[in-house]
């Protein structure tokens, strides 16, 4: 199964030009005769370019001219001719060639030069070298590609592995955490109660004289005013009340929740961040197991998925937005309402004159009439039931995403399974039948010495040399079937 093919002559195409329309397809052996003494300018052209396209070993013949002895006179070793210099400068023989151009016994498919005829000869063994890399070289890359492979499989086993460990222990330390921040904020809406209304009591006192100079001097909205002061109607009267409360109520509001704010903010980042990154990674651990899952087996499961972002959303809905206190949060429209209930209890004998000293009375009879107390005791009574509420749909949230993990866990410890016992093996089986044929071409077949010793699975013996080690212990196995074979196979991987 052996095609030669002689290369044209320079003037039609060249020899680089006709190698490159063989290498991709065959593995070539390439002779290059040469007719003269030396090499000329384009024969060393044309020899520059093809190492530099191909670096291929070439095996070079000096063709005996007609008439000459073909058996050659015995040569000096040390004299080298000018060929095999000029091979040596464009660096296809070496060091390790013999001054005879034939490469030395540790060569690895090296050029070759052959000055005399009987030495064509070594044109078998050439070839035998140049066939060989081609075979260890299809060996190595095969191997590469089965222990790249092998080890996905096992860092997936692995990967399987621990999330089978780690998700109950996040999911346990996730209902802790919660756990925790309920029963923290349950104290503070306990024990804050007091604070509440001296805080209360504080702001309305701090305020109180710029609230009466805001209510003296604002302009009433929608309402005709007597420029003399004369009473105006009941109706209208009752709007201006309305508005003069609304500006108390919006201020007392914005300043209460922002002291409110401060009173809980520090435990954000120590509990919502720390369970929200707790999440994250339940979240994450579903997408690394499921992911592969679906590549071997096509298991579809999105509940997971979209439970841990329902968690998230409880959870931002239950502590961060609610403990934050912002315009729109139950707490301060709780707020907002009680005042209201407290400022409109206030009654009015008779219409009177709608002037800056009315507008001030009316605010501080408003200001007067709110009960510190009844608003603390509102405030904390709201934000437990709230709490309370939040507390029990993400327990309801948790325990619908420890049931999805339960189940997509079932199928990761399945999988996880067949990685151990069936794929890995197997794949550790081909690793080793292709590096075995990579050191049997690079080494050959170890030769047994006498037995040192024996145990119930094999036999050791003596190997004089083998793959550069001298001396060396040889252990002989014969698995008694496939089974073993792939575990034995899986153990070696390990080793090596």
């Amino acid at each position: 199964e052996v095609d030669v093919v002689v290369a044209p002559c320079r003037g039609f195409q060249s020899a680089e030009a006709t190698l490159g329309e063989y290498v991709n397809q065959v593995l070539p052996v390439v002779i290059f005769a040469i007719s003269e003494a030396e090499l000329s300018s384009s024969d060393e052209n044309e020899l520059r370019e093809i190492k530099e396209k191909f670096s291929l070993p070439i095996f070079f013949f000096k063709v005996p001219e007609s008439g000459v002895e073909l058996i050659s006179p015995p040569k000096n070793d040390s004299e080298k001719s000018s060929l095999y210099c000029q091979l040596m400068d464009l660096e296809y023989l070496g060091t390790s060639h013999c001054s005879c151009g034939a490469p030395g016994p540790s060569a690895d498919a090296q050029s070759m030069l052959v000055e005399q005829f009987e030495k064509l000869r070594l044109l078998s063994a050439f070839s035998r070298q140049v066939l060989q890399k081609h075979l260890v070289e299809a060996a190595t890359s095969l191997n590469e590609v089965h222990c790249r492979c092998l080890n996905i499989f096992i860092n997936q086993a692995f990967d399987m592995q621990r999330d089978l460990q780690i998700t109950p222990k996040r999911l346990e330390y996730t209902r802790k955490k919660e756990n925790e921040l309920f029963e923290s904020l349950m104290n503070i809406a306990n024990r804050k109660q007091e604070e509440m209304k001296d805080m209360i009591v504080e702001t309305l006192s701090n305020m109180k004289e710029e609230l009466l100079e805001d209510a003296a001097n604002m302009e009433f909205k929608d309402i005709i005013i007597p420029e003399n002061g004369e009473p105006v109607s009941s109706k209208d009267i009752k709007c201006c009340i309305k508005q003069i409360q609304e500006l108390i109520i919006s201020r007392l509001n914005q300043a209460v929740a922002n002291k409110l704010i401060s009173s809980v903010d520090y435990l954000r980042e120590s509990f919502v961040g720390t369970l929200e990154r707790c999440l994250k990674s339940l979240e994450e651990s579903w997408e690394v197991s499921v992911h592969p899952a679906r590549s071997l087996e096509k298991s579809k499961d999105v509940s997971v998925h979209i439970t841990s972002n329902y968690l998230k959303q409880i959870l931002n809905a239950a502590y961060h937005v609610e403990v934050t206190f912002h315009s729109g949060s139950t707490v301060t429209r709780m707020l907002w309402e009680q005042i209201k209930q407290i400022i409109q209890r206030i009654t009015w004998v008779s219409p009177p004159a709608i002037t800056s000293d009315w507008k001030r009375k009316v605010a501080q009879d408003a200001i007067e009439s709110l009960s510190a107390s009844k608003l603390a005791k509102s405030i904390c009574s709201q934000f437990r039931t709230r709490l309370n509420s939040s507390h029990e749909a993400f327990a309801a949230s948790l325990r619908q995403a420890k049931d999805g993990h339960s189940g997509r866990l079932e199928k990761t410890e399945d999988l996880w399974l067949k990685v151990r016992k069936d794929h890995a093996p197997r794949l550790a089986r081909l690793s080793l039948e292709s590096r075995s044929l990579q050191d049997v071409l690079l080494h050959g077949k170890p030769k047994l010495g006498r037995e040192l010793g024996r145990g119930q699975y094999g036999v050791v013996y003596l190997c004089d040399s083998w793959g550069g080690h001298f001396p060396c212990a040889l252990k002989s196995v014969v698995p008694p079937d496939e089974k073993h074979w792939n575990d034995l196979a899986l153990e070696f991987h390990y080793m090596r």
